[in-house]
């Protein structure tokens, strides 16, 4: 197996996927935080501030990380991967515990 080296080459196809999934992924993650920790949907309490100001930090750090894969496709395979499986937790979680 040949290592090739990282290359800015493929920006575009990352940054999307990096943008476009990452963004599920992080309203993903939130809610599944929401749920465990029984937030209620009022914007006024301090936990719904706090998860609402999570989304951003995670997504610059999935939009960040997006560059480290070696092309476009595997960025939206791992990351189209990960948000099935997050957006599947979310659900199982929200039919539990609703």
């Amino acid at each position: 197996m040949t290592s090739t080296p990282l290359s800015s080459k493929n920006w575009f196809p990352k940054a999307s996927a990096g943008l476009v999934l990452g963004l599920g992924l992080s309203l993903a993650l939130v809610g599944i935080v929401g749920l465990l920790c029984h937030t209620n949907g009022d914007p006024r309490s301090p936990a719904s501030q706090y998860l609402m100001w999570l989304v951003a930090p995670v997504w610059t750090a999935v939009l960040g990380g997006c560059f480290m894969f070696r092309t476009g496709w595997r960025a939206w395979g791992v990351l189209g991967a990960i948000n099935i499986l997050l957006w599947g937790v979310y659900m199982g979680l929200r039919s539990v515990i609703s």
